[in-house]
């Protein structure tokens, strides 16, 4: 009997949960939307926490590996791992809305990790309420992997990442134990001990309490949440938030309890057209300090790539880079005055009119471009694929002109045709370049776009994920983002919570090459 068999054999022992180890299920789920493929040896759909708790005990005490997984859309391959592979998906039955509750006039509501981010924010919309952050991929994707890669969005200018709307969280440590942040007496005292000791060593550490404040506004998903250990003051905080973008290294979240905000009626958008990516960068700079609650950009390249395939859309004519400014609530005839002012002011050669529309119909047609872009990039033309490399980096936007100057130089020394787009307006830019798959030299050219464009994102002292995560695809240059002295203080949290490094390994820390489990693309 083969490794495999023997523990799908003794975990259906363990469990009523459906324990899976045909090559049909592990072919499946092998693979994620990065560019990696990693067979698990067995997959376990759990139906509660006590099947997550005694999976994790066997994974413990047989010293197996163990990634959580949730939807399956991340795009640096934090969903993909050699041994167990406990998947929570949006099929169930851990996918419920818990309860809903109001604590002093604050709604809250408590929902399990297989639940959609989007089935969420119509439960919450029929009571006049909505989760601020919101993720583009919201329709595919899965609040506990949502937690786990500190998902945020277009509208992070204004609402930031999830994080923010936290108030505590179930999971499962390593050792089995169930942990509710929100009571203190189920915390373990290792972890309890352990955080409290990182805390006091980060604060004693000039530098490190100087590097965390300085990019504490900053919109990055890169490393550990330490900033919770200067923003928070008590102990549940600290070892709930250290999970947040953990990719599932630190434990198996289970349920988590989100603050809900009122629903935002009267809505918005506006569009401008720039002959120059530069003036356009230029812009969100002016036009970030007002109250807006997006700015996206689309560069011309992307423009020109949706028009040769989208004769559906109302793409603008023209090499012209592209705004889509988006405002809410009853201040935005304001805000729309002082858009168009602010543009008349600094002399901005724009390719149109200034577009604004209202209502939701309008509003989607000038936003169907902006969501067109990935869909448009995947199917491209034959032979060619937007692969998932340096699709998530971020700058000041001070500085997003001179990134972008920087970036389209690299491809372009390199030959290849790349897409840029994004939230400009946190700085937050995802860049698709377009590969051959059928290159010999693929896998070298890939580390060499890899580390060309980190190169320029970490001049800029950037950070290589914004958004979308860890993963396989980013360990090689966290060190280089961070530094050693910051490494030290999210090893030591590693080290906290799960010292045999069993839960979801190479995703976090690695000494793994960019291309190794490259899979076919």
């Amino acid at each position: 009997m083969s490794e495999e068999a023997k523990i799908s054999r003794a975990l259906g022992r363990l469990v009523r949960c459906p324990v899976l180890g045909d090559d049909k299920t592990l072919n499946r789920y092998s693979t994620d939307y990065s560019i990696y493929q990693i067979r698990p040896m067995v997959v376990v759909l759990p139906q509660h926490v006590e099947d997550v708790v005694a999976v994790v005990r066997f994974a413990r005490d047989e010293g197996i590996p163990l990634t959580p997984r949730a939807g399956g859309s991340n795009t640096a391959g934090s969903a993909l791992g050699r041994g167990i592979m406990l998947t929570i998906g949006r099929a169930g039955p851990m996918n419920r809305i818990i309860g809903f509750d109001e604590i002093e006039g604050q709604p809250r509501v408590t929902i399990e990790p297989g639940l959609v981010h989007d089935e969420l924010q119509r439960y919450l919309r029929k009571r006049g309420l909505y989760l601020p952050s919101d993720p583009s991929s919201g329709a595919i994707s899965l609040l506990g992997g949502n937690i786990a890669t500190k998902a945020s969005g277009p509208h992070a200018l204004k609402h930031g990442s999830i994080d923010r709307y936290l108030c505590h969280l179930q999971f499962v440590t390593i050792d089995g134990d169930v942990v509710d942040t929100a009571d203190e007496a189920s915390l373990p005292s290792g972890i309890t001990e352990g955080v409290r000791a990182l805390r006091d060593d980060v604060l004693a550490d000039d530098e490190a309490r100087r590097r965390l404040t300085a990019r504490q506004e900053m919109k990055l998903a890169s490393g550990y949440n330490l900033f919770t250990l200067i923003r928070h003051h008590r102990i549940g905080e600290w070892v709930g938030q250290l999970l947040v973008g953990s990719v599932g290294t630190l434990g198996v979240i289970t349920q988590a309890t989100l603050r809900a905000e009122p629903y935002v009626e009267g809505r918005a958008t506006t569009l401008l057209t720039f002959r120059s990516l530069s003036e356009a960068c230029d812009a969100v700079q002016h036009i970030r300090q007002l109250d807006v609650s997006a700015i996206e950009i689309l560069d011309c390249n992307t423009i020109a790539l949706i028009r040769q395939r989208r004769s559906d859309l109302e793409v603008p004519d023209g090499s012209v880079n592209v705004l889509l400014i988006e405002y809410a609530g009853t201040q935005r005839y304001e805000l729309i005055a002082q858009v168009e002012r602010r543009v008349r002011q600094n002399g901005y050669q724009l390719a149109g009119p200034i577009v604004t529309v209202e209502g939701e119909e309008e509003q989607a047609r000038l936003w169907s471009v902006r969501k067109a872009v990935l869909p448009t990039l995947r199917s491209y033309r034959a032979g060619w694929k937007a692969l998932s490399v340096v699709n998530d980096v971020g700058v000041d936007v001070t500085r997003l002109a001179d990134f972008i100057r920087d970036v389209q130089a690299i491809f372009d020394e390199l030959g290849i045709t790349v897409a840029i787009y994004g939230h400009a307006g946190s700085g937050n830019l995802h860049l698709r370049p377009l590969f051959d798959p059928h290159a010999p030299d693929l896998p070298s050219l890939l580390t060499r776009v890899a580390d060309s464009v980190y190169d320029a994102v970490l001049r800029y002292d950037g950070t290589i994920t914004a958004e979308h995560g860890m993963g396989r695809l980013r360990t090689p240059y966290l060190p280089l983002e961070w530094g050693q002295g910051m490494m030290r203080y999210m090893r030591q949290a590693k080290q906290i919570y799960d010292p045999a490094d069993l839960l979801n390994p190479d995703v976090m820390f690695g000494e793994r090459a960019l291309t190794d489990d490259l899979g076919p693309v």
